[in-house]
């Protein structure tokens, strides 16, 4: 059994909705892709898994070195440059952007966030994907 899972299923069209412990979520296409724009395309739940990742991982470490430090000026962007022949990433980059006055309390947590995030983690050495089936 792995340590962390999800399922998914289809819906109907390209929806797909996936559950993740008690949260559900919807994965399609765009319209001009053959989707019906449902929800997100894989590919941005993987910026978004990287982004909420950090950034969760971020809130954990600034509560645990600041309790008192008020992080509502932070956001983090994640942006992805695609290349062709198999569709792919082939860079990710994570910008956070936050008030000046904070970079001082700030500059720890990011960096306790950027090397304790499973997602980065998993993918900054070239995480192995393997496909199985089963058939019932």
């Amino acid at each position: 059994m792995a340590d962390i899972s999800v399922t998914l299923h289809p819906v109907g069209g390209s929806v797909v909705e996936g559950q993740a412990r008690t949260h559900s979520v919807t994965v399609d296409r765009p319209v001009e892709k053959e989707g019906t724009d449902a929800g997100p395309m894989g590919g941005e739940y993987l910026l978004l898994a990287l982004g909420g990742c950090y950034l969760s991982t971020f809130l954990a470490a600034l509560k645990a070195s600041d309790p008192d430090a008020d992080p509502s000026g932070v956001q983090v962007r994640v942006d992805g440059a695609l290349v062709p022949a198999p569709t792919r990433f082939s860079e990710l980059t994570v910008t956070v952007s936050a008030p000046a006055a904070l970079e001082g309390v700030l500059t720890k947590p990011l960096l306790k966030a950027e090397r304790g995030c499973i997602v980065h983690n998993s993918i900054k050495g070239g995480l192995a994907v393997r496909f199985a089936h089963e058939w019932l």
